[in-house]
C-alpha cells in the first residue's frame, strides 16, 4: 500500500498537502471509518465525536487538553467530508476502485514551516486507518518520529 503525497504552493504562504491512498476495502467501509466517532477514534490522533451531517461538527479531544470543535463544511455521503480544524481546511474524498477505494485528502497548512510535520502526521494516521480497516492493532506511539519528518522535508523540498 503506497501513499502519494504532494504539496501545492501555488498560493503564496498557504501550502496545501494532497494525499492519495488506495485501500483494499469498499468505499462504504472507509466512509464509516471517516464518519463515525467510534471508528474515527481508532485511527485519528485523538478521541473523536462527530455529528456527521452538513452543518455538523467534529469534537476532537486530545489527552489533557480541552476539546476542539471542527465544523463540517462539506458533507456528501459516501463521497466527501470536509471540515475546518485549527484554521486548516481538510477535505476527504472517496471514489470506488474495483473492490476497494481511493481516498484523497487535501490539507491547507497554516504554518508553512510545519508542512513536513503535518505530512508525516497524516502518513501515520493513514497507516492507522489501514490497520483499523484490516482489524489490526494500531502501532505504538502517538505520532511521527523525527526520521519520518526529515524524510518528508526532503520529499516535499521544505528544508
Amino acid at each position: 500500500m503506497t501513499t502519494r503525497v504532494r504539496v501545492d504552493t501555488s498560493t503564496p504562504g498557504t501550502p496545501v498537502l494532497h494525499f492519495t491512498r488506495r485501500y483494499e476495502h469498499p468505499r462504504s467501509a472507509v466512509w464509516a471509518a471517516l464518519t463515525t466517532g467510534e471508528a474515527l477514534s481508532r485511527w485519528f490522533p485523538c478521541q473523536v465525536e462527530i455529528d456527521a451531517r452538513r452543518g455538523g461538527a467534529l469534537t476532537l479531544t486530545f489527552p489533557d487538553e480541552a476539546p476542539e470543535t471542527a465544523p463540517i463544511t462539506e458533507f456528501d455521503p459516501p463521497r466527501t467530508l470536509a471540515f475546518r480544524w485549527a484554521g486548516e481546511d481538510l477535505r476527504w474524498t472517496l471514489e470506488e476502485d474495483g473492490e476497494g477505494c481511493v481516498l484523497r485528502l487535501s490539507n491547507t497548512v497554516v504554518d508553512p514551516a510545519w508542512t513536513a510535520n503535518t505530512a508525516a502526521g497524516w502518513d501515520v494516521c493513514l497507516d492507522a486507518l489501514a490497520a483499523a480497516l484490516d482489524g489490526r492493532p494500531r502501532r505504538a506511539g502517538a505520532g511521527p518520529d523525527e526520521e519520518l519528518i526529515a524524510r518528508y522535508r526532503t520529499v516535499l523540498g521544505t528544508e
